[in-house]
């Protein structure tokens, strides 16, 4: 699996994979960072406004798309998010792959020592993914559209 700067050329893979998707769905997995219909010129904004969406690679092909929210520097802190795989691909144990690597990536690259993240209570995949890539569970918010959002932390090993 690698891990690199999400490449102009695979946006439109992101956008395909929200289509036929509702609202929801968009704020399930982006939150307030996307407007439903997501389209190229969101992502494109959030890129040149600095986003850090990275993409994840396997056979030299996208198969799913994670951003770092913020990155704490002095305490080794980074928030992760807006974590989507090919649709086609999910349900094959993709999720917990890429996720780990993209831990060892922010470890590598940017000395991160801690990842924290939000999964929506109802989001049971996800919420297994990440149980399973060793995150546990710190505190439940709830967010202005009543969703319960559990946030989880793992350190970076």
């Amino acid at each position: 699996m690698k891990i690199q700067k999400l490449k102009a050329d695979n946006i439109d893979d992101i956008v395909k994979w929200c289509e036929n998707k509702d609202a929801d769905f968009l704020n399930q997995w982006a939150g307030i960072g996307y407007e439903y219909p997501l389209t190229r010129q969101q992502i494109e904004k959030r890129l040149s406004d600095g986003a850090e969406i990275y993409e994840a690679d396997s056979d030299d092909k996208m198969v799913g798309t994670i951003e770092i929210i913020t990155r704490e520097s002095e305490t080794g802190v980074a928030l992760i998010g807006r974590f989507l795989l090919n649709p086609e691909l999910t349900g094959k144990g993709l999720g917990t792959q890429v996720l780990n690597a993209f831990i060892n990536f922010c470890k590598t690259e940017y000395s991160i020592r801690k990842i924290r993240l939000f999964v929506f209570d109802f989001n049971i995949a996800a919420f297994k993914c990440y149980k399973k890539c060793g995150f546990s569970e710190t505190e439940t918010v709830i967010r202005p559209n009543g969703w319960k959002a559990i946030c989880m932390e793992k350190e970076a090993e």
